[in-house]
């Protein structure tokens, strides 16, 4: 029978735990938090209606305020930017409508902590996002598309238990045609067509900042989601891709043949374009009459808070009805937070925009006027695609800190920490 040798030195329990190489918690809480992030990037809507039939609420942010609340101390990274925030908050209190405090936590609290996550992985040498997601994702919501396609125009292919599942998960999901010409198109897992034009740039903007090589291939399948999609809203954005891609090649020369090409592509495809005329035909019966023309409601949701600053704004009512609640940040923040709301949104831009993008640069301008100016606030895509684009791996020589000699710092910083110095 063998015995313990006094002499020798035992291994304790923390060794033992050591030994088997297994994530701390500080690294579990990261991935966790990390994966919540992702996969809102690849699913970001949802509703109540799944768990409560009679609730539509769209409940899009959770997983990211989930997210943040396992990691305050991210969360709380930039305070200038916490303290600047908290005049909107104010201001939106005590002026603004019932909801707007709560609209602007939707709409500040996720680019907040998105962004001090992505930059705290990049210190790292880590991705919030894996490097071939963004591609993969946009390759199979296009193909889904076209499956959607088939399934209304032509024969049954998606089961019912299916259709019957996203129509209770996905708000506004419509699992028939939107009309019987077929003037709309398919909406993919997106709450509708335009959004999913948004959600899909947001893929487009990540798969290129990713390997640029691609952007060519990026193109060509948001130019075919256009084609499945109809929305005048995805043509528009295909365009402010088109422009993007165009002026990341070296040549000049390739530049404008690209834009010439897209102009012609887009004046084609809008001469024949039934959403078009259908817009036309609204436009003659209705007129410009803002009030009455529901084409025009994003414009409205876009234009009408700039309008009134400095004043908070008051939404207008749509037929008595509905609410015009300000679109995208930039109207949200300032039409809630008046002056307040955009010395933080002018703070939140300057001090995060990196310098020495390059060729990087038109991306990251398509993808903070689309979060500004077109997308919802609390679309978490267009979020990260903002928060990728912002902290990039490779930036001009004197630009930023090198990732080397920051992990070389935070390494000696931890030496001094383990041994007392």
């Amino acid at each position: 029978m063998s015995t313990i040798n006094p002499q020798l030195p035992q291994a304790d329990f923390a060794d033992e735990l050591r030994a088997l190489n297994l994530p701390s918690f500080s690294a579990a809480r990261l991935a966790v938090a990390r994966s919540l992030v992702a996969f809102c990037f690849v699913w970001p809507f949802f509703n109540f209606a799944f768990f409560i039939p009679d609730n539509a609420m769209e409940i899009d942010f959770l997983p990211v305020f989930l997210a943040a609340a396992i990691l305050p101390k991210i969360a709380l990274r930039q305070k200038l930017s916490i303290l600047l925030a908290m005049p909107v908050f104010a201001v939106a209190l005590f002026w603004a409508n019932p909801t707007a405090p709560l609209r602007l936590a939707i709409g500040i609290i996720p680019l907040h902590f998105v962004i001090n996550l992505t930059r705290h992985l990049r210190e790292r040498g880590q991705d919030l996002i894996p490097p071939n997601l963004a591609y993969r994702c946009l390759q199979v919501f296009i193909a889904f598309c076209a499956i959607q396609t088939v399934q209304i125009n032509m024969f049954t292919v998606i089961p019912e238990w299916l259709s019957d599942t996203l129509t209770a998960i996905i708000p506004r999901y419509m699992a028939v045609a939107y009309d019987d010409l077929g003037i709309r198109g398919v909406q993919g897992w997106a709450s509708e067509p335009s959004s999913a034009g948004l959600m899909c740039l947001a893929f487009a903007l990540v798969a290129i900042a990713k390997r640029p090589d691609r952007r060519w291939r990026v193109l060509a399948l948001f130019a075919l989601l256009v084609s499945l999609n109809k929305s005048i809203y995805c043509l528009i954005l295909m365009i402010l891709l088109g422009f993007a891609c165009a002026f990341t090649v070296r040549r000049q020369v390739y530049s404008f043949m690209t834009m010439a090409v897209l102009a012609i592509g887009g004046i084609v495809y809008s001469a024949h374009s039934g959403r078009f005329a259908e817009l036309s035909a609204n436009i003659a019966i209705d007129g410009l009459n803002r009030e009455s023309n529901h084409e025009l409601m994003r414009f409205l949701q876009i234009l009408n808070p700039l309008e009134q600053f400095p004043h908070v704004y008051q939404p207008m009512l749509l037929n008595g009805t509905l609410a015009m609640e300000p679109m995208g940040l930039l109207p949200l923040v300032v039409g809630y937070g008046s002056v307040a709301g955009l010395l933080w949104l002018g703070y939140m831009f300057w001090h995060n925009f990196p310098r020495g993008l390059g060729r990087q640069l038109p991306l990251t301008l398509v993808a903070v006027f689309v979060l500004l100016i077109m997308a919802p606030p609390d679309l978490i895509p267009s979020v990260v695609a903002v928060a990728v684009l912002l902290n990039p791996k490779k930036l001009k020589p004197g630009a930023a800190i090198p990732d080397a000699f920051s992990e070389g710092v935070a390494r000696v910083a931890d030496f001094n920490h383990h041994t007392g110095v």
